[in-house]
């Protein structure tokens, strides 16, 4: 069985947010409880666009999976991994993890950081099985709690 084709690149331009935004919403719309991007609005999404650096898998242009990514201090703190649900195993995911290191050695950052669901032990061992630990845990108010998870970046690369 042949791989689907698609390509990671960074976003650069604030056009077709609105079907950024439709995307992250689709792949997110099966959480339960429902996740708290499911709220967010083309205007919140044009924010982070200012602030944060967004990693777009494209299938032509076709929008199937991204990622959002935020300097923090030494690391690059990933939010809102999204594949649409089609594209699911076939390898977006990894590659989309793998355009986040890229990042993260573009900008100096000496690990990755985010955030799991501690409802969402898939996502869990998903990110373990990436090099990720455990490194925390917290809860921010009226959401549900979380672990944060780190991996230091391999310097020979």
């Amino acid at each position: 069985m042949t791989q689907p084709a698609f390509q990671i690149q960074r976003w650069t331009t604030p056009e077709r947010l609105d079907g950024l935004l439709a995307a992250v919403h689709h792949a997110f719309r099966e959480l339960e409880p429902p996740s708290s991007v499911l709220s967010e609005t083309l205007a919140d999404l044009a924010l982070r666009f200012g602030r944060e650096t967004f990693l777009v898998a494209l299938a032509g242009e076709t929008i199937v999976g991204s990622v959002f990514c935020a300097r923090k201090d030494d690391s690059l703190y990933l939010t809102r991994l999204a594949v649409l649900p089609a594209w699911r195993r076939h390898g977006v995911g990894g590659a989309l993890m793998r355009g986040t290191e890229d990042e993260a050695r573009r900008i100096g950052a000496r690990r990755l950081t985010l955030r799991v669901r501690k409802s969402l032990p898939i996502n869990l061992a998903y990110f373990a099985g990436l090099g990720f630990i455990v490194t925390g845990e917290g809860q921010d108010p009226g959401r549900p709690p979380y672990d944060t998870m780190a991996r230091v970046l391999d310097e020979s690369r």
